[in-house]
């Protein structure tokens, strides 16, 4: 018996803009429960809605009807970086946890009633990982597969090339990656943040340096130019690891936060009751 898929609540904290009714807040008028403003009967004819308070007020003598802002359909998005540095085995595995989240989020798109789409972004944006809005679920469920399955990454290049495939209007983007790439190379993601709404979530795995023995011989592997190098671990050099990791998260966290955006950190497994309260706590 295949296990229940884990879901979890979304919300923007500024209106979409999109005419197909839906779940989110939206900036156009029609069928809904927040009145926005009044308008005239002969702008909005529907005197079911028509407001006599408001008419008797109108200094022109003008009939005034109530106009409601309703919810709308928003786009969903996945974007997930299957670097080499993303499928290393570890104790956890960040492509099977960036599989369970694109299951996750997929179904908690389509019980919105919203548009769903990935794209995985390896040495550039292959058509085999590039699916467009209007994924259905059986489709995301041999997705997930495939992308668990995944052994030998590529370059994470396709990471900075994947704006034009986006749409115009704003989107809800879920952006994964264990960003283990020069810092530096953030900025050009920064036209990704000036026009979506981006939850970058960071998938490390504890094993690369919280979980590291205290003492005993480890031998480290660049997983992106695939060298290798032997090193004695000892109490003070677990120190140090630990403390680039730490000072890595932080420049992170300043550089997403200056895009306003907070990014959410993943490390052991993925929960869905993280990202519920990571909404709760904020939108986006």
């Amino acid at each position: 018996m295949a296990l229940a898929i884990e879901t979890f609540h979304y919300r923007l904290a500024h209106p979409g803009y999109c005419a197909i009714p839906g779940a989110h807040p939206g900036q156009m008028v029609g069928s809904g429960q927040l009145f926005k403003r009044h308008e005239l009967l002969l702008a909005s004819p529907d005197p079911r809605r028509l407001d006599l308070r408001a008419s008797l007020l109108d200094p022109f003598n003008n009939y005034r009807v109530k106009v409601f802002q309703q919810h709308s359909k928003i786009d969903v998005f996945v974007i997930a970086d299957l670097s080499a540095s993303m499928s290393i085995p570890g104790e956890s595995s960040k492509l099977q946890i960036a599989a369970d989240f694109l299951l996750s989020s997929a179904q908690s798109a389509f019980e919105s009633g919203d548009n769903f789409g990935f794209i995985g972004c390896g040495h550039g944006i292959e058509k085999k990982w590039l699916f467009p809005k209007g994924l259905r679920m059986g489709r995301v469920q041999e997705l997930a597969r495939d992308l668990s399955r995944v052994r030998n990454g590529q370059g994470g290049n396709g990471l900075f090339h994947v704006e034009p495939y986006l749409p115009l209007r704003r989107s809800l983007i879920f952006l994964l990656s264990d960003f283990h790439f020069d810092l530096n190379r953030l900025s050009r993601l920064a036209g990704l943040f000036g026009r979506h709404a981006v939850v970058p979530l960071v998938l490390w795995d504890p094993s690369e340096y919280a979980d590291l023995p205290e003492w005993g011989i480890v031998k480290f592997q660049d997983s992106e130019n695939k060298r290798t190098r032997t090193l004695l671990m000892r109490p003070g050099l677990k120190r140090k690891i630990i403390e680039a990791f730490e000072q890595r998260r932080g420049r992170l966290r300043h550089w997403f936060r200056s895009k306003g955006a907070e990014p959410l950190f993943i490390e052991g497994r993925y929960e869905a009751s993280a990202l519920t309260n990571y909404f709760l706590q904020r939108g986006v």
